[in-house]
């Protein structure tokens, strides 16, 4: 298999994941970035606005948008950090977030079973992510 190939498959592999993502959120009645936002602070908890848009690719101002809406809601407070807010759940907030997360977080772990041996995964993903990080 070329390069080529491998990227068109690579790709083709991120976009599906991304289309998994937006069913997944839309069967649960959520956008696809707030589905993300949620899932970014469950993966990082006391992240900041600024550090979710360029950890998951989500534009700034729509990060905002989202994480003002949860926090009306009263799903997300924020708590002063050392430079600058950082975006929590409330218990309110981790409980809404659960029945999509759980979901997205079953698929991914069969997702990852069917790739074999996760140890051998998770090296191949450093070794892809590193020369990109950064970027």
């Amino acid at each position: 298999m070329t390069i080529r190939q491998q990227m068109k498959l690579l790709c083709t592999c991120l976009c599906r994941q991304d289309e998994l993502y937006a069913a997944v959120s839309k069967r649960h009645g959520l956008s696809y970035h707030t589905a993300m936002t949620l899932y970014a602070l469950d993966q990082d908890e006391g992240c900041t606005q600024k550090e979710i848009a360029k950890t998951w690719l989500i534009p700034k101002q729509t990060v905002n948008t989202v994480v003002k809406e949860l926090e009306r809601q009263g799903y997300v407070f924020f708590q002063t950090g050392k430079k600058e807010k950082q975006v929590r759940f409330t218990e309110a907030g981790r409980a809404f977030a659960g029945p999509c997360l759980q979901e997205l977080y079953e698929i991914e772990d069969r997702a990852v079973a069917a790739m074999g041996d996760p140890v051998e995964l998770g090296k191949a993903l450093d070794k892809l992510h590193s020369p990109l990080a950064g970027w």
